[in-house]
């Protein structure tokens, strides 16, 4: 199963020398910004700026487009969706008793863009960060809530345990279908029913197995005196370097970019609605 969320690649790039918490707001900020494009020439720019970043990143197109396969059905028939239950504008083509708009074609269109830039940009921080780099960093961000009483070193640690344990369950599922396989079972079949009940064949011990990883790295850490609300220190403290201001600038140009595109094009004649 290739899902690349949650996984590492070690790459010698300028976004993986950046400090994690540039990335962790430089994330979010883009996210923030391509959920508020509403127009084809701002899916362009954010679709340029996802190409740039990769490219940076030294990692593979291909380590994107991987989760992209297991997202196939869910994209086809949300787009099913969206076509069907858009009746406004232009119509484009009459099947039968199912009538396509063009407002139906263009807010399926806006759906796939923004999955597939969501899970680019949310694979480049996990991909070009370290899970424990990303817990520290939202330790750093979070701290100011401290003073209201918040644990958020406990929440950071429970979103690196998060991150780590994705791939390895992944891993560990692909283990356990190899095994399926080994022993006769086929998961080429395209009856879905049965490829429910083969896939439930996984699921168990599967779960089963994930519930003995947690035991275990559960009496890791009480073995090392891991206690819930105790202050602890880092091995090393952040500190952002002269890459980090100027990638802040970049954010803050494509941030802005973005909007005047969006608030620009908003009335034109090329929303997609």
């Amino acid at each position: 199963m290739n899902i690349v969320l949650g996984e590492y690649i070690k790459k010698e790039s300028i976004l993986h020398q950046l400090d994690p918490r540039t990335k962790i707001i430089g994330s979010f900020s883009l996210i923030l910004s391509f959920l508020f494009v509403n127009t084809l020439i701002g899916y362009v720019i954010t679709g340029i700026l996802a190409l740039i970043l990769i490219f940076l990143s030294k990692i593979p197109l291909k380590e994107f487009l991987k989760s992209l396969k297991y997202l196939l059905y869910i994209l086809i028939f949300s787009s099913i969706f969206h076509i069907l239950s858009n009746q406004d504008r232009k119509l484009l083509l009459q099947l039968g008793k199912f009538s396509i708009y063009d407002s139906g074609v263009f807010s399926a269109m806006k759906m796939i863009f923004r999955i597939v830039f969501l899970l680019i940009f949310s694979s480049l921080l996990t991909l070009t960060t370290k899970p424990l780099d990303i817990a520290l960093g939202l330790e750093t961000l979070l701290s100011p809530l401290k003073k209201i009483g918040l644990p958020i070193q406990d929440f950071s640690i429970m979103i690196s345990i998060t991150l780590r344990f994705i791939p390895t369950i992944l891993q560990e599922a692909n283990t356990i279908k190899m095994a399926q396989q080994a022993r006769g079972e086929n998961f080429e079949g395209r009856n879905p029913f049965k490829k429910l009940y083969q896939y439930s064949l996984i699921l168990l011990p599967l779960l089963i197995s994930v519930i003995q990883k947690v035991e275990n790295l559960t009496l890791a850490m009480e073995a090392r005196a891991y206690h819930c609300g105790l202050e602890r220190t880092n091995f090393y403290k952040l500190e952002f370097q002269k890459r980090d201001y100027i990638a802040f600038i970049v954010i803050l140009i494509s941030f802005l970019l973005n909007s005047i595109v969006f608030y620009y094009f908003i009335f034109s004649f090329c929303p997609i609605t």
